[in-house]
């Protein structure tokens, strides 16, 4: 059997609808591969030509379920794409064809849009966070934006978002793939392109690859009190394995009291990833005093 040049890798995780639709739009053709790995909740999918299912019977987390995912996968060539990403054209042959054009490149970050058409450069093309830009995530606030232009193709992108990310095989198992500690999730990109950088390999910005995406589909599920203990466990690790350990206790010490001050601000604006005031105001809570006592390990399975 001929490898397909191109495997996309899908963590789905109770994204059922969105995995449904992005299978139904992925193309029939023998030079790309689909892997969906089942982290939990995916309803049951149509065999279909190029379509591999990935059952490993428990949520293992973004990163992990990546890894395993490239495992499944064939092709040397690998795309990580977000369940609620669809794709416009044809990305696909647009990715292929630009890693033959820039073989120095270790990556290739195609161009995401909202549904509105609006590019999300400002989230997605990122510089990789100083020590200082992570401290301020502790009072939420994230200072670290993409360019308010989209940059032109070919442009190096320090830390693109995972959402859709095109990596060659040799370059992402050089690295040793995705940190599988980050989760369930976040954080685990930035370590990813932090370690590339560190050995020199470029990722490229090429626009000729385009999906359209939804930000932030999976939180709901997942909850706010959860989304906050788990980001900010993961960035101590991110700040702890990159920079000098002083500067992941700092963040630590600092995590209640910036979640106080942010209790104290519900009656001015609620969270928009908190379903209510009342909600962000329990998840604060027990943020600061998750805080206190250090953030947990992540538990091996949620579900």
């Amino acid at each position: 059997m001929t490898s397909p040049r191109l495997s996309t890798v899908v963590v789905a995780w109770r994204s059922g609808r969105d995995t449904a639709e992005l299978v139904e739009r992925f193309p029939v053709d023998p030079r790309f591969e689909l892997v969906v790995v089942d982290n939990g909740g995916q309803e049951e999918l149509a065999p279909r030509p190029g379509l591999t299912l990935v059952r490993p019977g428990r949520n293992l987390g973004f990163a992990a379920g990546s890894n395993a995912g490239a495992r499944a996968a064939r092709g040397d060539l690998l795309l990580f794409l977000n369940p609620d990403a669809r794709p416009e054209g044809d990305p696909f042959s647009a990715l292929v064809a630009g890693f033959e054009a820039r073989p120095e490149a270790a990556g290739l970050v195609p161009r995401l849009a909202g549904e509105d058409g609006a590019e999300q450069s400002r989230w997605q093309l990122r510089p990789l966070p100083g020590p200082l830009a992570l401290l301020a995530h502790a009072f939420f606030w994230n200072p670290t934006r993409g360019p308010r232009r989209e940059p032109a193709p070919g442009c190096a992108i320090e830390q693109p978002a995972a959402a859709a990310l095109a990596l060659r095989r040799g370059e992402f198992e050089a690295v040793g793939g995705f940190d599988e500690a980050y989760w369930p999730a976040w954080f685990e990109d930035v370590d990813l392109a932090r370690r590339l950088a560190d050995r020199r390999r470029p990722l490229l910005y090429h626009p000729d690859a385009r999906f359209r995406h939804r930000v932030g589909s999976s939180l709901p599920a997942l909850g706010y009190g959860a989304f906050l203990v788990a980001y900010d466990r993961n960035l101590r690790r991110y700040l702890a394995r990159h920079h000098a350990p002083l500067w992941a206790a700092l963040f630590t010490a600092l995590v209640p009291v910036g979640a106080l001050a942010r209790l104290l601000a519900l009656p001015l604006r609620k969270p928009r990833r908190a379903e209510s005031r009342a909600a962000a105001a329990r998840a604060l809570l027990e943020l600061a005093r998750q805080g206190l006592r250090r953030f947990p390990e992540p538990a091996e399975s949620a579900g």
